[in-house]
């Protein structure tokens, strides 16, 4: 008897925790709100990488990114929990940018975030990742339906 009770115990410690660890950071919420705007990803000569897409994080977890040579817009969902931007395209996009099979969820990690730029690691479903930047900028007259 004394073990079944010391048994639940543990595992409702180990549950406790596990949902204590589930839900979004202080840091994480302030990430959010900083994270808002336009962004362009930028290489190490500090210049604009066209190969990459740029994005837009809108207020209530709404965004877009839209990739040059496509020229399509996508529309997503996003958050961020435990330092990891996760991007829910609507549609998929037609370049290849994610994480699962189905090229419907892009994943980022954040390694730092201040008002002008984002460095983050992104991930692929092939296992690859990349390390890279982005800069907060203005959207420019052409870019206005972005």
């Amino acid at each position: 008897m004394k073990k079944n009770k010391l048994s639940v115990f543990i595992i409702l410690i180990i549950l406790s925790q596990f949902l204590v660890f589930c839900g979004k950071t202080d840091t994480d919420i302030q990430w959010e709100e900083d994270i808002i705007g336009y962004w362009i990803p930028i290489g190490n000569d500090n210049l604009p990488v066209d190969n990459m897409p740029t994005y837009k994080f809108n207020l209530n977890s709404r965004g877009a990114s839209h990739y040059a040579p496509s020229g399509d817009v996508d529309s997503f969902g996003w958050e961020i929990k435990r330092a990891q931007l996760k991007i829910y395209y609507d549609v998929a996009p037609s370049y290849y940018i994610a994480y699962d099979k189905y090229n419907s969820r892009s994943l980022f990690k954040i390694t730092d975030l201040n008002d002008t730029s984002v460095s983050v690691i992104q991930f692929y479903s092939a296992g690859y990742q990349k390390e890279y930047y982005m800069r907060k900028s203005v959207l420019n007259e052409e870019e206005e339906e972005f």
